[in-house]
């Protein structure tokens, strides 16, 4: 017999020391007696490596399908079915020789036999009805230098005897975008920087594979990262029949295959979170979100329930309530928009017959967005494409800014890791973006260390032009007037209004600029609504701005507000006293305080000083807000108390009290009577969205993926770029990076004059390396610690006694407002300010400031 062209690349599969036909003689030989081999085959069987596989382990047993019933949570991205993958590789390019003395058996072929193809006397494996003879390939699927037609196993598995085909690609491509989307076969890795083509690489690539390769449509999967891409990936292959899903709808038809299933909408996720942990309500604050945030780190970060709980100590008894939750959904026969992910994991991983009917339709998968794909994302990915790993994946290192929900420039810089054998191309040229910012952004990106070395270069033939990357430092208060002024330019040029973006850091920091470009007349979206009023810095600010307006006619919500920021340490009987009727005033605070005794009373009347402070400051001959707001955040305090709640955040995914502070003083230059600012805010925000082409204002992060002509990057500031509460700085430069290259004709770049962002420098090239603060070392916060004997046991004691009172009084589980390792670390630490207690574990910003006071008060009286 004859083991066919040397470029199939087939082996053998004999016993131990058994021996081998001629054809085998002299061929490398493997010994399997467990998972270990699967290395060796896999290299041998990728690059088409003919070996003996001497089979010392029992065939039965190999074969035997493979579950796991451990939550995915404790397996990683990185977890495979080892088994499942040695018998692939084992039996996938290889005859059957075990039999003594027989002819070696070739599977595929009698696989192909019984779909109705004839066995072969000379040349190929089979012949097919028309006479064609063809061999049956084992081996990855790509094209072959063999005279003879070939049938892949992939069809042969979803009983066809389709043709192989090798044409060209038809699309009119640049030399790397079709190296790329020539891609022989199996796994490949396509690093594609901001306008290099991603998406019509990956939409030639779909059109080649089932167009010119000869792949069936329902074989291969695209993936786009969102439903706006998917739909443009179908309008780019219309006629070709592709199977193109969202991450997420891939995930729900998994979770399909073992029984019918609802999706749920997020107010019945919140409803099922709070019938399990008893939330209670709070003006101002979304007691839920933390909850949700642990429930999406779970699930799609794979995180340990207990780590969670950890990393968001807001949601407290998350860990107890995961389980309950997903029962809650099932018990509905419900997912929501994670659950379809996880779910989708768990099936895959402990059912090995779903396993095989989502394959099916998955040979081949072309992932779009990879950089943005979660810990969970990349499992399920590598548990559909199987031992094969046949993954075409298509992203950008310099691109990953999305850390806080999992994402990591990991996945994409170790590729081969998670895909083994993967092949590598890169796009090289930025086609959007002027030579300005192409040269700008590769210093920029220069500074990160974990990324994968590139040289972009910009489109050829494109020349400099005169203001395509204008980096402008301007006075903080003349901030919002001049990125005002540069769209007003760009409109007055002839420019369309939607042809302008002016992009921030974060969300609140839009507030100053929507105001005053509507007060302009310039159409904009609403970035910002009236929402952001109620955000408990702005509410206090404002809170003190009502009070010094009135200090004789005080109401009790403004109390409630301005009471405990900065902190005060009032005991709460006094705060129930100092807001017992619907209305108070300055001298009704004097009256309470002549009344107490002892701190309570110096306590109230100096919070008396203050409001009195603010009153003068606003009735003084020639005050504005701008000034009545600069004492209330730095003389009075608040600046101190958001500073404290920022601090104990974990992340830095949306605006900060400290930006919601920075915008309000913004707007504030804008309206210098501060009787009148609060009114003129709130008509402002509440007025009508444009109508037409607008300029567009969003954060950074909402727009990865979009661009603009013209765009205005705003903020530019040492706080900001990168933000102050940023541990990774190395992906604060990657969403700088992503903001100026959203720009196909120009980026300016405004920020702070007197506090510039370290990235300006970097962006000329001119900054020493790590000029910027390095991401410190990650706190290490135990999960459900040990818990040893605290070193102050009476403080803990009646810190465990005000947690009771105060789980009996919001009918909640002790452990959901503290649990007992994170009580003993604070009665250890003895904090005596809440900038210190923020530093506590277990004190997120809610639990900041619902019971941050408190704790603060039941130490004081343990002090000694």
């Amino acid at each position: 017999m004859s083991r066919g062209p040397a470029a199939l690349g087939r082996g053998l599969v004999v016993a131990p020391g058994a021996p081998v036909p001629p054809e085998w003689e002299g061929v490398a030989r493997v010994r399997v007696d467990g998972v270990e081999a699967a290395a060796e085959l896999h290299r041998a069987w990728a690059g088409r490596s003919p070996v003996v596989v001497e089979l010392g382990i029992d065939a039965r047993e190999l074969k035997a399908p493979e579950t796991e019933t451990r939550p995915p949570y404790e397996l990683g991205p990185g977890f495979e079915l080892r088994r499942e993958r040695l018998h692939f590789l084992v039996w996938a390019n290889n005859y059957d020789g075990r039999a003594a003395g027989a002819e070696p058996v070739w599977w595929h072929g009698v696989r192909a036999a019984r779909l109705g193809a004839a066995a072969a006397v000379e040349h190929g494996d089979i012949v097919l009805a028309d006479g064609t003879p063809a061999w049956c390939d084992g081996g990855p699927r790509r094209p072959l230098p063999v005279a003879e037609a070939v049938v892949h196993r992939d069809s042969i598995d979803a009983g066809r005897l389709t043709l192989a085909r090798d044409r060209p690609p038809t699309a009119t491509l640049a030399p790397d975008q079709l190296a790329a989307v020539s891609h022989p076969g199996g796994p490949a890795r396509i690093i594609a920087p901001a306008g290099s083509g991603k998406t019509r690489v990956l939409t030639e690539r779909l059109r080649h594979l089932l167009a010119d390769r000869g792949h069936e449509p329902d074989l291969v999967t695209a993936v786009a990262y969102n439903v706006k891409a998917a739909d443009e990936l179908r309008e780019r292959t219309a006629g070709l029949r592709p199977t193109i899903r969202t991450l997420n709808s891939l995930g729900l038809a998994i979770c399909q295959l073992s029984g019918p299933v609802r999706v749920v909408e997020e107010r019945d996720v919140r409803n099922i979170v709070q019938s399990l942990v008893k939330i209670r309500r709070r003006t101002n604050a979304d007691p839920v979100a933390p909850y949700l945030e642990a429930l999406s780190a779970i699930r799609l970060g794979l995180l340990d329930p207990d780590a969670a709980e950890s990393r968001y100590p807001d949601a407290g008894g998350v860990a107890v309530a995961f389980d309950a939750y997903r029962a809650a959904l099932a018990s509905r026969g419900a997912v929501d928009f994670d659950e379809q992910i996880y779910r989708a994991v768990e099936l895959l991983l402990a059912d090995p017959d779903l396993r095989s009917r989502a394959r099916a339709s998955c040979r081949t998968l072309l992932v779009d967005e990879f950089q943005d794909l979660t810990p969970a994302h990349v499992l399920l990915l590598r548990l559909l494409a199987g031992p094969a790993a046949s993954v075409f994946g298509v992203g950008d290192d310099d691109q990953v800014i999305y850390g806080y929900a999992g994402a990591d420039p990991g996945f994409l810089i170790d590729f081969d890791r998670w895909f083994p054998g993967a092949a590598s191309y890169d796009l090289r040229v930025n086609y959007r973006c002027p030579p300005a910012i192409v040269r700008g952004a590769q210093a920029l990106l220069g500074y990160n260390r974990r990324r994968i070395a590139k040289e972009v270069s910009p489109a050829p033939g494109r020349a400099d032009e005169a203001g395509a990357l204008d980096v402008a430092p301007v006075p903080d208060d003349d901030l919002t007037v001049a990125a005002r002024d540069q769209v007003a330019a760009w409109l007055a040029d002839g420019v369309p209004a939607d042809h302008i973006a002016v992009l921030a850091r974060v969300n609140a920091v839009l507030l100053p600029i929507q105001i005053l470009l509507g007060q302009s007349g310039i159409a904009c979206n609403r970035a910002v609504g009236t929402e952001l009023l109620g955000r408990t810095g702005i509410a206090a600010a404002l809170a003190y701005l009502r009070i010094g307006l009135a200090p004789a006619d005080i109401a009790r919500e403004d109390v409630a507000a301005t009471v405990r920021r900065p902190s005060r340490k009032i005991a709460r009987n006094v705060l129930e006293m100092m807001a017992r009727r619907p209305r108070t005033s300055v001298a009704d605070l004097r009256s309470l305080g002549d009344w107490l005794s002892g701190d309570d009373a110096d306590r109230v009347h100096a919070y008396a000083d203050d409001v009195e402070l603010v009153a003068e400051a606003v009735a003084a001959r020639g005050a504005t807000t701008a000034g009545v707001l600069s004492l209330v955040r730095r003389r009075i305090g608040l600046d101190r108390a958001m500073n404290a709640l920022d601090q104990s955040r974990g992340t830095a995914d949306r605006s900060a009290h400290g930006d919601d502070l920075w915008a309000l003083e913004q707007l504030a230059t804008l309206h210098p009577d501060p009787a009148g600012f609060e009114p003129w805010l709130r008509a402002a925000l509440a007025g009508p969205a444009a109508a037409g082409p607008a300029v567009h204002l969003s954060t950074v992060h909402r727009v990865k993926g979009r661009e603009w002509p013209y765009v205005v990057v705003f903020g530019a500031s040492a706080d900001l770029f990168p933000h102050r509460l940023a541990d990774d700085v190395e992906e604060e430069r990657r969403i700088f990076h992503v903001a100026i290259t959203r720009a196909g004709t120009s980026a300016v770049v405004l920020g702070d004059a007197d506090a510039p962002s370290p990235f300006l420098a970097e962006l000329a090239g001119t900054a020493p390396v790590a000029a910027v603060r390095e991401a410190p070392a990650p706190v290490a916060r135990a999960a459900r610690p040990a818990l040893a004997p605290s070193s102050n046991p009476v403080a803990l004691e009646a810190l465990k006694a005000w947690r009771t009172e105060i789980a009996r009084r919001d009918k909640v589980p002790p452990y959901v407002v503290m649990n007992d390792a994170h009580l003993s670390g604070i009665a250890d630490r003895r904090p005596s300010t809440l900038a210190e207690l923020a530093r506590c574990a277990g004190i997120g910003p809610l639990k900041l400031e619902r019971y941050g006071e408190d704790i603060l008060a039941v130490l004081e009286r343990t002090s000694g």
